[in-house]
């Protein structure tokens, strides 16, 4: 489970709090595939730059941690993660859409790679945009690419590719209160691999809605890892810095693919 430890150095973010409802256009009674998406779109929160303040904690079957995650990004460009622990400043990603990096002050080590090697190395498909919708409380995927089939279930919908990905399954559940995410599933049935994602109790930020808790549960055969992120504070289109250096003397963490 080692290299999901690396990957939620990556993931640490995104969704769920708050109670008020937002308005939406259309009847759950009332609705088409097309329409269920652009209904998503027309809500979901449109940023810049976006400052947040979180607090994470991390599970797995040999420890567990929490920290205070601190993310910022500007949109299409970079993501920058700063995790401490009582105020001390432990670790600190910068990720491009070509390049990954972090370091690690308690075990003085640094990574520095992409997403290609990545992907190669966790054996799943993942990349900057991916990751960036993930921390803004959307789907992964772009649900205006491809075509989709929905069914209609006590609390909303669920969306299924109406073709799925070579090797990968996908599901998401689009809620009826506000027409947003609030569980998305991507697995690898021959890897005995899946990754679920599952926001709640969204708030009004900007006119939009938006998840300010989110669970995080990795499946990797027998192991499980669960990470849970409480967003305190957030804010969007303020002037925010990425500062990012890699102190001298650290060790750089090597990983190999599979």
């Amino acid at each position: 489970m080692k290299k999901y430890s690396y990957l939620f150095i990556f993931i640490l973010l995104a969704s769920c709090s708050g109670t008020k409802k937002i308005a939406t256009s259309e009847s759950a009674e009332d609705i088409t595939s097309s329409r269920l998406i652009n209904e998503y779109y027309a809500n979901a929160l449109e940023y810049k730059t976006m400052d947040a303040r979180t607090r994470l904690r991390y599970e797995d079957k040999n420890n567990s941690q929490s920290v205070t995650v601190t993310i910022r990004i500007e949109k299409d460009k970079k993501i920058w993660l700063n995790a401490s622990l009582l105020g001390i400043s432990g670790a600190r990603a910068l990720i491009t859409p070509d390049k990954v990096q972090f370091y690690d002050k308690l075990n003085r080590q640094y990574f520095e790679g992409d997403f290609r090697f990545l992907s190669e190395y966790l054996g799943v498909d993942i990349d900057f945009f991916q990751l960036q919708r993930l921390l803004s409380g959307q789907t992964v995927y772009d649900l205006r690419e491809g075509k989709y089939d929905f069914k209609k279930t006590a609390v909303g919908y669920t969306i299924t590719p109406r073709k799925q990905l070579e090797g990968i399954n996908l599901l998401f559940s689009i809620s009826s209160e506000n027409f947003m995410v609030d569980r998305q599933r991507v697995e690898q049935p021959a890897e005995n691999v899946s990754l679920d994602v599952v926001y709640g109790a969204y708030r009004n930020v900007e006119g939009k809605p938006f998840p300010t808790q989110i669970d995080i549960l990795a499946n990797d055969n027998q192991n499980q890892t669960r990470v849970s992120i409480d967003f305190r504070d957030i804010d969007i289109n303020v002037d925010t810095n990425f500062p990012f250096s890699i102190p001298s003397g650290y060790s750089k963490i090597e990983l190999h693919a599979r």
